[in-house]
């Protein structure tokens, strides 16, 4: 008798408190996934994948108009510094389309943004399939309870406070889905960085997955049904490392060109009008990522080209 008492008093504390946990992570609602979210300020502390997979369920389409897409080298554009849109970077560290598209296609199920910044560079189509677990829809109950979640709140107490701003510093990321890795990333002097690439006999790998192909049409198609307007850039490469692989690099711009013919307004900045952008090292962190110079300059630079989707 005692012995089924007292397990009934462990279930009964059990439970109440696993369901005061999931009552307080409903009512902090981390993600803007159970309250009304619009209006709200979330940035992200922890999981890049999976926080910009939740957040485009509400946040994203409720609060932003136009989104930015690609890899990492578009994760850093910062678009709160711009006035006339409300646009969320919803570009992740080493995606690839599958992991793009997932987000995207999310996020547009309540609502197409009018536009899309989309960063064309190999390493989006380069492979298909998702490269972690990170994106999937059973990670909308985990914003109830999980161990992403609590990491998640781990981190935004370590970042809110400078705990590690080495490792995680406390301005990474912003409300708008800017990723601001450069002290992160940059390990060496760009040109060093720049001149240990040059070495290696292939550039970036410029082959299109065929199945990376499809899903890339596949998106391009769907934001066609929903007229939503697409601005393509093909990402700037410091100009050695252009000029060095320009036949494949030159290849694999204009099969992309051929698939986005008549569907988007495209700007080449590796064109001869920007090459005193990419001689310029001051605008890059590495072999390609840029630098804050760079990544305002390109921003306002996008914008300005493709002011017909006013």
């Amino acid at each position: 008798m005692k012995t089924r008492r007292f397990w009934g008093i462990v279930f009964s504390a059990s439970s109440t408190f696993l369901l005061g946990m999931v009552a307080m992570n409903y009512f902090r609602d981390t993600y803007g996934l159970f309250r009304n979210v619009r209006g709200r300020s979330i940035s992200i502390y922890s999981d890049e994948r999976t926080s910009k997979y939740l957040l485009a369920y509400n946040y994203v389409p409720v609060n932003f108009e136009a989104y930015i897409i690609g890899p990492s080298l578009s994760a850093n554009l910062n678009p709160k510094r711009i006035a006339d849109f409300r646009i969320y970077n919803l570009s992740m560290m080493g995606a690839n389309i599958t992991e793009q598209k997932a987000v995207v296609l999310k996020a547009m199920e309540k609502s197409a943004p009018k536009f899309v910044i989309l960063c064309l560079h190999p390493y989006l189509t380069a492979d298909h399939g998702m490269k972690t677990a990170m994106i999937n829809p059973r990670k909308y109950y985990g914003a109830l309870g999980s161990v992403s979640l609590y990491k998640s709140y781990l981190l935004e107490f370590i970042r809110n406070r400078n705990l590690m701003p080495s490792k995680f510093p406390a301005d990474q990321y912003n409300d708008y889905g800017c990723n601001h890795y450069n002290a992160l990333l940059q390990k060496m002097p760009v040109e060093d960085k720049i001149n240990q690439e040059l070495t290696q006999k292939d550039g970036p790998p410029t082959r299109i997955d065929s199945i990376a192909r499809i899903e890339f049409n596949e998106l391009m198609a769907e934001f066609a049904s929903k007229k939503v307007r697409i601005i393509a850039y093909f990402h700037p490469l410091p100009f050695r490392i252009f000029d060095k692989f320009r036949v494949s690099l030159c290849a694999y711009q204009a099969e992309m060109t051929n698939a986005l013919k008549d569907k988007a307004v495209i700007i080449d900045f590796n064109s001869a009008p920007y090459e005193y952008f990419t001689k310029d090292l001051t605008n890059y962190i590495d072999h390609g990522h840029l630098s804050d110079k760079g990544e305002t300059y390109l921003t306002k630079e996008i914008l300005r080209q493709s002011c017909r989707i006013r």
